[in-house]
Order: structure tokens, then C-alpha cells, then sequence
């Protein structure tokens, strides 16, 4: 009778908690959270994505999970529960890549952060797999958008000297360590990145592809030209923008349409203002910070971002919040490093609280 009793205890609780069971998710599932600009692709349950620094993030009982995507040749750094797991390299098709295999099961946060720029074509998320259970990850915080060049991208941000081969560029640029993302850190908020390397807000780096500019893009899903489909997004409590680095770094060229400098100037700054506007038509009237450091030869861009306040003030038009920032710009190609992109989003967070522009 004790046996019996017994068999019958243990009977139970090997059906009271049953061995965890692989869970697929599409993309589009509620439970997984996007942070920056997306395309839901509902019918096919896919998810687009394209600018640096965009995030995806889940929680998840058990120890392995797959993602299936075309990441179009990008780099994504994985985080289990905020540490870098590993860096991810994709393929130009869709492709199962492993996220995470732990030794043991375990309760975590993942995250696939964007590292890098993607030019031709939108990303696209198909599906996850685990071998456990999948859970939502939010928090209600305040959201910030970032428009800016390069510098904003994080362009060589993980590296240590001014002279990189095209590979060292590639291996060392990482958005999760540009002032975006730590400025978004310290201050508990969300973020977006609408950053193109090279480009300026009228004019890009030497004069290069007048066919587009910064500016361009400031309402697009995506760093593809010519890409318009709508797309989902955090409406912003602020807006930092650092644009200009490109506009004043080299001198006119014959080919480019303003006479000198002078005539460039003025219509940089008009140009500037109706970037404004775009924005202020689209979010309504949020802060808008304009961040900008030393642009060698001539330091144009303070003197520009200036001149736009006057023709804000002139237009009786929202103010701007300038910015000016310090950095030696010791990593590839003149960019900042990681300790430089700290110090820049120091600057900004201290600006930020001390003005309560984030609420």
C-alpha cells in the first residue's frame, strides 16, 4: 500500500511539470520587441529593418535559440542580459544563424542589436526558434530620435587608430558603442537612428552623390535610396541631431552649384531650417538639440547652427538647443573612439538633464 501510494506521488508530478517544448515565432509575434524604424509585413509575418542601432529583444526560458533571417551582410551584436555574447555575421539570403546555446537552461534577456550600415536593400526578420518558452521584454520609457552622419553610426567606434583598412572599418564599427546609444543608456530612454555615413544636411563629404543628402532621409524606413514604404516607430520627446561634419570638411568643388562659400552658407542654413520644419510638421513641437564639434579647416559648422537660430528667431519658429562637443577624433579616418563617443554623450546627458529636455 506504501508503494502504491507512493508510485502514485511521483506519477503526478512528472505530469505537473511536463519538459519545456520547441516554441516557433514569426517575426511579427507580439511578444518579441522592436526598437527603432520597422516594416510589418503582416501577410507574411516578416519584419523589416534597416538603420544602426536597431534592436530586437525578447525574453526566453530555455537554452538555444535560432533566428532565421537576410540580414543582408550585417553585423549584430548579440547580449544575454546586457553582455555581448557574440558577434553575428549574415548572409546575403535567409539564413538560420544560433542567437544563443547555453550549457544549461536559464530565465534571460536577449537582445540583436545592428552594428552596422546596410545600403541596397531593407533586412528582413523571418522567424525565431527556441527550445523553451519565449516572453515580451518592455519597459514605458521616454524615446529619443537621432538623425546624424557617420559619427552618429558609430564608424569605426571600437577601434584605436586613424589608418584602417576597409576590413578594420567594417570590424570596428558598431552603433552600440556610439553616443546614441550611451546617451539613450544613461538617460533610461528608447532610441531610433536615422544615421548615413558621408552624408550631410545639403551637402555630402567632398561633394559626393548630389542625388541625396541627410536630409532625405530624415522620413524613410530606411538608408535606401528610393525606399518609401511607410513604417512603425516610437513618436520621439526629443531629437538630437549632428549633421554638418560633412557639409563644411571639404572645400566646394567646380562641379557643385554654389559659387563660394559664402552663397553655400546661406543656403546651408535655409536647407537646415527646412529640416526643421519637416520635422516639427511631422512630431509637433519637441525638443530638438543640434550637436556639433570642431569641423577642421575653418570650424564652419558652429558659426552655421548659430545662423539657423537667428532664422528661427526671424520666422518666430521654435528655438534649437546647440550643442557643441569635444573630441580629438582619434579612431578610423578622423572618427571618435569608444572613450570619445562616451565623453560626447556625457556632454549631451548633462545638457539633456540640466535643461529637463527629455520628459
Amino acid at each position: 500500500m506504501i508503494k502504491s501510494i507512493g508510485l502514485f506521488a511521483l506519477t503526478s508530478l512528472l505530469v505537473a511539470t511536463p519538459p519545456a517544448v520547441a516554441e516557433t515565432l514569426e517575426a511579427t509575434d507580439h511578444r518579441l520587441n522592436y526598437q527603432g524604424r520597422i516594416i510589418k509585413d503582416w501577410q507574411n509575418q516578416d519584419v523589416q529593418l534597416n538603420w544602426p542601432g536597431s534592436r530586437l529583444s525578447f525574453h526566453f526560458s530555455g537554452s538555444q535559440v535560432d533566428i532565421t533571417m537576410n540580414g543582408q551582410g550585417a553585423r549584430f551584436d548579440v547580449l544575454v542580459n546586457g553582455q555581448l555574447h557574440q558577434v553575428l555575421n549574415t548572409n546575403y539570403d535567409n539564413t538560420v544563424y544560433p542567437l544563443v546555446n547555453l550549457n544549461a537552461p536559464d530565465t534571460i534577456k536577449v537582445e540583436l542589436v545592428k552594428r552596422t550600415e546596410t545600403y541596397d536593400a531593407m533586412l528582413t526578420i523571418d522567424a525565431l526558434n527556441g527550445d523553451g518558452q519565449f516572453e515580451g521584454s518592455w519597459v514605458n520609457q521616454p524615446h529619443i530620435l537621432f538623425i546624424g552622419d557617420s559619427i552618429s553610426a558609430g564608424f569605426g567606434s571600437e577601434s584605436n587608430k586613424r589608418q584602417c583598412t576597409q576590413e578594420e572599418i567594417f570590424n570596428t564599427s558598431n552603433a552600440r558603442k556610439a553616443f546614441p546609444s550611451k546617451a539613450a543608456q544613461q538617460l533610461n530612454a528608447s532610441y531610433s537612428q536615422v544615421s548615413y555615413s558621408g552624408l550631410g544636411v545639403l551637402r555630402n563629404y567632398n561633394g559626393n552623390q548630389p542625388h541625396h543628402n541627410a536630409s532625405y532621409y530624415h522620413d524613410k524606413a530606411g538608408a535606401v535610396f528610393g525606399f518609401k514604404q511607410p513604417f512603425e516607430d516610437k513618436h520621439p520627446n526629443l531629437i538630437v541631431i549632428e549633421l554638418g561634419s560633412n557639409d563644411f570638411s571639404t572645400n566646394l568643388n567646380e562641379h557643385e552649384p554654389w559659387p563660394d562659400m559664402t552663397a553655400f552658407k546661406e543656403a546651408w542654413s535655409d536647407a537646415y531650417v527646412t529640416l526643421l520644419d519637416n520635422l516639427r510638421q511631422r512630431y509637433g513641437n519637441v525638443p530638438v538639440i543640434t550637436a556639433g564639434n570642431y569641423v577642421w579647416p575653418n570650424n564652419e559648422l558652429i558659426p552655421g547652427l548659430e545662423e539657423v537660430q537667428t532664422k528661427l528667431k526671424q520666422q518666430n519658429k521654435e528655438p534649437i538647443n546647440i550643442v557643441t562637443t569635444v573630441s580629438n577624433l582619434e579612431g578610423c579616418l578622423w572618427h571618435p573612439t569608444e572613450a570619445e563617443h562616451t565623453a560626447i554623450a556625457d556632454t549631451l546627458v548633462n545638457y539633456i538633464n540640466t535643461h529637463q529636455l527629455l520628459k
